[in-house]
């Protein structure tokens, strides 16, 4: 349930999203990638997407917490909703720069669309 109201404040603009990331919640979403739960997986992983989708600074950030592995192996989970939602946040995170495109291409996640 934390994910999903991380998930709407960050949404709304880069401020809230820092906000988010200052408060150490970061860490926290990308720990919830390794749910078994499904439900727990798309809330961190939408969370995390919106984070990125605001600036260069802030996907970096996503990028330097761990998250990318993590989203691929969220992208080759069999449920749907999960797949279209790492989809998602790994294109949020790769808009911003060729460098951090280049860092979703070596986790393995152009290979797997």
């Amino acid at each position: 349930a934390a994910a999903f109201v991380l998930r709407a404040v960050s949404k709304h603009s880069p401020q809230l999203a820092h906000a988010v990331v200052d408060s150490g919640a970061l860490m926290a979403l990308v720990t919830c990638l390794e749910e078994f739960d499904p439900s727990v997986k798309e809330a961190a992983a939408w969370a995390l997407g919106y984070i990125a989708r605001h600036t260069k600074e802030l996907a970096q950030t996503v990028v330097d917490a761990g998250a990318v592995p993590l989203l691929v192996l969220c992208f080759q989970e069999p449920e749907l909703t999960l797949k279209r939602i790492a989809a998602s946040a790994l294109s949020d995170l790769c808009k911003h720069s060729p460098e951090l495109a280049q860092t979703v291409v070596d986790a393995g996640a152009v290979s797997l669309l």
